[in-house]
């Protein structure tokens, strides 16, 4: 072969390597932290731990605590995504999914559905006895167990029912879906609320609460996903003008086929695996 030759295929054989160099897509690398407070936190753990996967390069930690103040920590430039129930006018906002309130009781109480209505009535004190909400019910007081002021599940619960500001001051609350579920199986005149992957699965398994049907909707996936059930929240992850292309990139999985299939897997069951817990505690500047 003549040297002209051979350096027309070496020049050939170059561009074609230095064309596929440029041309492939460099492999996702970078961490990422999100910040949240609300009962979808081991959902989001599902799509993250199934994105680490698909991106080994990359790191997706958290901070979830019931005191954490997800939007706050954005524009404090704390954190890179936060999940929250509000979207924000002044910061970009996606809604990934929609999570349903459910309502809940003791399996032992007859009652086995409740208006709106009656609901906002119930948890602003103006209902006091279960005779109150249906005619064959005792005479026994109910006892409402709200959950903590600042997590979006009450926030958006009491802005569905438009009792905002109207709980009487002295008011049983806690801040877990676990503890709801303790507090309503151990007391047959309670009432309560929790996400409703939690609540669907804990009567999955068995637990002692009743799902009460509201306004004549079954609290199941469909009726959320359709809107027929009337309370539902959104699920809305807040990020900084310029986001970084990790949480770009792991807002883009969560609204893909594959990521929403995960939504509906992982927020049944993950709520009870503490085991699969990949939760990586990362502390914020103030702490």
């Amino acid at each position: 072969m003549k040297r002209s030759s051979i350096a027309i295929l070496f020049m050939y054989s170059t561009l074609i390597w230095v064309t596929a160099a440029h041309g492939a897509k460099a492999p996702l690398s970078g961490s990422c932290l999100i910040i949240g407070n609300g009962p979808e936190r081991y959902a989001i753990e599902a799509l993250a731990q199934e994105f680490e996967e698909q991106n080994p390069a990359t790191s997706l930690d958290f901070f979830w605590h019931p005191n954490a103040k997800p939007v706050q920590a954005i524009r404090s430039s704390q954190a890179d995504i936060a999940v929250t129930g509000t979207v924000e006018s002044d910061l970009p906002s996606t809604i990934v999914a929609w999570d349903g309130i459910a309502v809940i009781t003791n399996f032992a109480n007859p009652v086995e559905g409740v208006t709106l209505d009656q609901l906002a009535k119930i948890f602003s004190g103006k209902l006091k006895f279960w005779s109150q909400v249906f005619e064959d019910g005792p005479e026994n007081r109910i006892k409402f167990i709200h959950r903590a002021w600042n997590q979006n599940i009450r926030q958006e619960f009491e802005k569905l029912l438009n009792i905002n500001g109207k709980t009487p001051a002295r008011t049983k609350t806690v801040g877990t879906e676990v503890r709801a579920f303790k507090a309503v199986n151990g007391d047959l005149d309670s009432i309560s609320y929790v996400s409703m992957g939690p609540a669907l699965q804990a009567r999955k398994d068995g637990y002692g609460v009743t799902l009460l049907f509201i306004n004549g909707n079954e609290p199941e996936y469909q009726t959320v996903l359709e809107g027929s059930y009337p309370l539902r929240r959104p699920v809305v992850f807040i990020m900084h003008e310029n986001p970084s292309p990790i949480a770009l990139a792991f807002r883009d999985f969560v609204l893909s086929p594959s990521g929403q299939r995960f939504i509906k897997l992982g927020a049944t069951g993950l709520f009870y695996d503490k085991k699969s817990s990949v939760v990586k505690y990362y502390p914020l500047k103030e702490e």
